[in-house]
Formats: C-alpha cells, sequence, structure tokens
C-alpha cells in the first residue's frame, strides 16, 4: 500500500460533455475500485474503493476550455487524513489552477493503478487520457535532460552507446577536449504526455541515426541564422522546441524510457553522432546562451522557412 503519495493523470483538452475517463473494478474476495469521471456541472471526481471504504474526490467546477494539456494531481495522506487535488494547465502557466481539499482518504494499491493499463480498464479508457500514475511522496518525478540509452556518445575510444559508458571514461567535448565522466544518474521516467520524449532526425542534427532525448535537453544549433538573430556563433535549445514533425518528432510509443544523464566536473557539450548536446546538472551555468521559447520558436520558423536546415 502507498500510505503517502500522488496520483497524477494528465489528459488532452477540451473536453466536451460528461466522459467516464478510465475505470477499474474489482471481485476477487475484496472489492476494489478506481475510477476518474468528468462533469461539466459537477467536475472532476476521482472515485476510490477499498471493501466497505468509499471516497470521492471532488475537483468542483469545469475544466478550462483551452486547448493543450492538462495536469490533474491528487495528494493524499492516509495516516495524516487528508487530502489535496490540482488541476493545472501545463501548456499555459498563466491559467487558472483549480484546487480541492478534503479529510479521510484511503492508501492506493500499486496494482490497482497498474490495473488501470490491463484489459478490460485499457480498453474502454478515454482517448482524452494521455498518462497516469502514482508515486510515493509529496512531488512527482522531477523533468531533466537525459539522453537515450542507445545513444552513440563519442569517447576516447570511439562512439559508446550512452548506457554503456562507465565513470572515468574519457568523452569527447565540444569545447575542452576528452574529459573523465564523473558519474551517470539513470532515469525510467513517463514517456507520455508532458514528459514525452524527442525524437532527433538524422540528417538534421545526428549524422547518421535518430537520437531519443528529453524534451529539457538541450541541443547547440549554429549557423547563419543564430549570428543574424541572436549575434552567437552559437545557442542552446531545448529538445522540446524543436518538434516539428521533420526533424524533430515527439515521442510516446512508450510508456516509460529508460535513460541516462552523463555527469561531468563542469557543463560540457558532449558529442553524440554529430550532435552537440549539453551534459549538465539543472543549476550549473550553461557555456552558451539558452533560448527563451519563443527565441527558439522564431529561430525554428526561420530554419523552416531557408533552403535546408543547419544540424547541430
Amino acid at each position: 500500500m502507498v500510505e503517502r503519495g500522488v496520483f497524477v493523470a494528465e489528459l488532452a483538452l477540451p473536453l466536451e460533455g460528461r466522459a467516464l475517463l478510465m475505470e477499474f473494478g474489482s471481485l476477487d474476495g475484496w472489492e476494489r475500485g478506481l475510477s476518474l469521471y468528468y462533469d461539466p456541472e459537477a467536475g472532476l471526481m476521482i472515485r476510490h474503493r477499498q471493501g466497505r471504504g468509499l471516497v470521492r474526490h471532488l475537483l468542483p467546477g469545469a475544466l478550462p476550455g483551452l486547448q493543450g494539456t492538462g495536469r490533474l494531481s491528487l495528494h493524499f495522506d492516509a495516516p495524516a487524513r487528508h487530502w489535496s487535488m490540482r488541476f493545472e494547465m501545463i501548456d499555459d502557466p498563466e491559467a487558472p489552477v483549480l484546487r480541492s481539499r478534503g479529510a479521510n482518504p484511503l492508501p492506493m494499491l500499486p496494482a490497482d493503478v497498474a490495473a488501470l493499463s490491463e484489459a478490460p480498464a485499457r480498453l474502454g479508457r478515454h482517448p482524452a487520457v494521455l498518462w497516469f500514475g502514482l508515486t510515493r511522496g509529496n512531488d512527482l518525478p522531477a523533468r531533466a535532460p537525459w539522453i537515450g540509452l542507445r545513444s552513440p556518445v563519442m569517447t576516447d575510444r570511439g562512439p559508446v552507446a550512452a548506457g554503456l559508458l562507465q565513470p572515468g571514461e574519457l568523452v569527447e567535448t565540444a569545447d575542452n577536449g576528452l574529459q573523465p565522466l564523473l558519474a551517470l544518474q539513470p532515469y525510467s521516467l513517463p514517456a507520455c504526455g508532458s514528459f514525452a520524449p524527442v525524437l532527433l532526425r538524422a540528417p538534421y542534427f545526428p549524422v547518421q541515426s535518430d537520437l531519443l532525448v528529453s524534451s529539457d535537453q538541450m541541443v547547440a544549433l549554429e549557423g547563419p541564422e543564430v549570428e543574424y538573430l541572436f549575434g552567437e556563433d552559437e545557442v542552446l535549445v531545448p529538445a522540446g522546441a524543436l518538434v516539428d514533425g521533420q526533424s524533430a518528432m515527439a515521442e510516446q510509443r512508450r510508456a516509460v524510457t529508460p535513460s541516462v544523464m552523463l555527469v561531468f566536473e563542469r557543463p560540457e557539450l558532449i558529442i553524440a553522432d554529430g550532435c552537440a548536446l549539453l551534459a549538465a546538472l539543472p543549476d550549473d551555468p550553461p557555456p552558451r546562451r539558452c533560448l527563451e521559447l519563443y527565441e527558439a520558436l522564431t529561430l525554428m520558423a526561420l530554419l523552416g522557412r531557408g533552403a535546408h536546415r543547419r544540424r547541430a
């Protein structure tokens, strides 16, 4: 049992009319149930049953009529006997945030949440549900820059798959030559909704094979368009801002993506199949200017109108 944790679901909006978004029920000697229901007048409700215990977590009011991705988060603490729920638009930080709270939540059984992804619950799930999950503690998994385990990272012995690198390995960097790898931080994060990774396509970014990276992974871009717009030889752009359906694509064919973050003594631009990727902890100062989202969109629009795209 998870006695303290967060149940989260991301939804594609807008939702039209009443909808049973997902539902699981079991009568195998211990009656259990978990469902998510939306009614524009009543609001968004999680109905949770365990034996004789039944709790309804209600978020009153209609959801925003905006187009984008919304996240529902149910924070519960069964021993402390309180819960809180919020709904926010991920794509629009200025959109209103809906909140509610209550008492006496039930602990959650991970197997019941997993059952929402199995038949027959999976077959009846509403298409607006992008992903959902359960985590212990008070926070969701942190978004982080990472690269796929098969990404070919250039080292002193040639290209090596990122998942096979070892601490102490000499990795080629764009600024400082060969640098020793201090550590590898493995991740296993959701690969849907706002956590969806990005596939950088060859030959637009990598030279020979596509690269799978997180949407937060910074990619170095150079060329006359960069110099014209920003007066810099090279800038860093989050991979999520590069998605255009051709040179970079949102990859949502899997539920979870095993990956790794490379850690050096200082921030470094590593070389993966000719593509320069930033390896740095979230609070480290980057070695290049990092573009804001609106700047990245302007750059991508200019690149799209050019005769060809400059790879990283």
